[in-house]
């Protein structure tokens, strides 16, 4: 292990080599691999001999004509540093007369790799900075040429290409999360069962119905009669037995309902029913069968752990369906409430004795799983409010967002926010008194607690062990002209200001959010964006090309100075997008 003092020295040995090499190719330039006089009017694209490296300077980019100098750079490697794929590079923009130069607009930097990264290894651009190599926020890798492409406003600096992959948690506790993940409930049968009645509806629906609903089913766990079943050539027994809601109790006898954990007595007869967190957050593979009307996808396959939500599961509608709900008299206001939540969306406040009911129709898209470790280190918030941050010592922001989900969201037996808690609470804000006295009040009311730190430690190490699924097909031309965009005049990441795209603070421009949402909704990362479908907090818009024309919408109405873009620039947005 390298001591602390041993990795300032290197570091400090890197600034020293940097230093001379500026010190003695800025003179005649014999160490200069490119050496170009630019025309701030003009701009221009300069390439080194051998095609390694690349610096285009946009028109209008330098607040004078200038001198571009690039030249092979020495930095010494410390053990905090990246894994390089290329040599190191100083990139220079000088005055004729060795002044700075101000840049007005960003520079492209070009560095071919000497590797091709492979998912979830990313080719980045680093910089050497204040004694080690930091990231570009904004990079693309270009995979027809090997090579990766920065934005940088910076007049001097020494560049190079990084692999950087994905962070993920490993270990034991890893396969006890995902345990945790599909089959607990923390008691909140209680709930979902006594006072709700789920399992009276599910002792009457036919599994039809319930896919149609979003409800998966882990082919895993089908009895081999229903295999057999499914996989004949008996049309008119798989119809019946889709239709027949004796199949779906066989299923729930067998746990084959993906976040769904049923309660029979001694006879057979459902009695109870809870509910677990992969109901949202788990889909399958679906599996292609032959019925009389055809050829036919049904969601009955391998489950797939890879943080993609299940945008499917209309849980609105499920729960309009209970007796509860049915049984209000209410003419069926609630239920038509209910059912306006749509496909992949949940009111976390809307639940019957939720200390965090406010009133108000808020539903909320249930967001993917993916790149906690690496967002984490940018000090993301958790949960569409931002409710949740890391505390700076035990960072266990999610874990501790798990445990008021469990309880306060899912009924669970437990006790968030109270003295009784399992975990101390890791919030972003201080909850107002009002807050505090309702969740008081709800341990009183309903006081134990079954939520063990364990489990809630363990379902946030499967959450650490996700990364984000590789992008899909795109147009790379495309792709980087919307990257460019991005950066630069759509103003995107002035929000989406990260290396993940995320950022700080939450905005209410984009959506109007209302009720305990009021104060705004933070900044999603946008990698992975394509497996996520619909978009936005609360799920309003079904497509990318709709999320950006939406938002590109917004902006121009908030500076309507700003120039209008046009349809090629939107769909150049939408091609960076999937690129992620």
């Amino acid at each position: 292990m390298i001591r602390k003092g041993a990795r300032h020295a290197a570091r400090l040995v890197g600034l020293v080599a940097v230093a001379g090499l500026a010190a003695c190719g800025g003179g005649n330039g014999s160490s200069d691999i490119i050496e170009a006089e630019v025309s701030a009017a003009d701009g221009g694209s300069f390439t080194d001999s051998s095609g390694t490296v690349t610096v285009v300077v946009p028109q209008g980019a330098l607040a004078a004509d200038a001198v571009l100098r690039v030249g092979n750079a020495i930095v010494a490697t410390g053990a905090d540093d990246p894994e390089f794929a290329s040599a190191a590079f100083e990139v220079s923009l000088k005055r004729a007369n060795g002044d700075d130069v101000a840049l007005d607009r960003p520079i492209k930097v070009v560095l071919r790799a000497d590797q091709t990264p492979e998912h979830p290894t990313l080719g980045e651009l680093s910089r050497f900075d204040a004694g080690q190599w930091q990231r570009v926020d904004a990079s693309f890798y270009r995979a027809s040429s090997q090579s990766v492409v920065g934005l940088s406003r910076r007049n001097r600096a020494t560049y190079r290409v990084t692999l950087r992959t994905l962070q993920a948690t490993q270990g034991d506790a890893v396969a006890r999360g995902r345990t945790v993940l599909m089959e607990e409930t923390f008691g909140n049968e209680a709930f979902f069962g006594d006072v709700i009645g789920l399992h009276t509806l599910l002792d009457n629906v036919s599994p039809a119905d319930a896919v149609a609903l979003g409800v998966q089913v882990d082919i895993n766990r089908l009895p081999q009669s229903v295999i057999d079943l499914m996989t004949g050539s008996d049309l008119a027994a798989k119809d019946a037995a889709l239709g027949d809601p004796a199949t779906t109790r066989v299923l729930l006898q067998n746990d084959a309902v993906i976040g769904v954990r049923a309660q029979f007595d001694g006879f057979g007869n459902m009695v109870g029913a809870g509910l677990t967190c992969a109901l949202c957050h788990v889909t399958v593979t679906p599996t292609e069968f032959q019925l009389s009307t055809g050829a036919t996808m049904l969601p009955i396959g391998e489950p797939r752990f890879d943080g993609v939500p299940n945008s499917s599961i209309d849980a609105g509608t499920i729960l309009s369906l209970t007796p509860f709900v049915q049984n209000l008299g209410d003419g069926g206001a609630t239920a038509a409430v209910l059912q306006s939540w749509g496909p992949g969306n949940f009111d976390i406040r809307a639940l019957p004795d939720n200390a965090l009911d406010d009133g108000v129709v808020n539903p909320t898209n249930n967001p993917p799983i993916w790149n906690f470790v690496d967002l984490a280190e940018q000090g993301y918030l958790f949960g569409w409010d931002g409710l949740f941050e890391d505390d700076g010592s035990n960072n266990d922001a999610l874990a501790s967002q798990a445990e008021a989900v469990y309880d306060l969201v899912m009924h669970g037996n437990g006790a968030f926010g109270t003295a009784a808690a399992t975990l101390p609470a890791e919030l972003s804000v201080t909850p107002p008194q009002s807050l505090l006295d309702a969740l008081a009040q709800a341990e009183i009311d309903q006081p134990g607690n079954d939520i063990t730190a364990g489990k809630l430690l363990d379902l946030q190490a499967w959450m650490r062990a996700i990364t984000s699924p590789a992008p899909g097909p795109f147009d790379e031309a495309l792709a980087e002209r919307g990257f460019e965009l991005f950066h630069g005049d759509a103003g995107c990441a002035a929000c989406h200001q990260s290396a993940d795209l995320t950022g700080p603070g939450l905005f209410t421009a984009i959506t109007a959010p209302q009720g305990g949402l009021a104060g705004g909704i933070k900044v999603p990362s946008l990698r992975g964006i394509s497996h996520t479908a619909p978009y936005l907090s609360d799920g309003s818009v079904p497509t990318l090309d709709a999320a950006v024309a939406g938002v590109l919408t917004v902006l121009e109405g908030l500076d309507p100075a700003r120039p209008a873009f046009s349809d090629d620039d939107r769909a150049a947005l939408v091609e960076y997008l999937k690129s992620l």
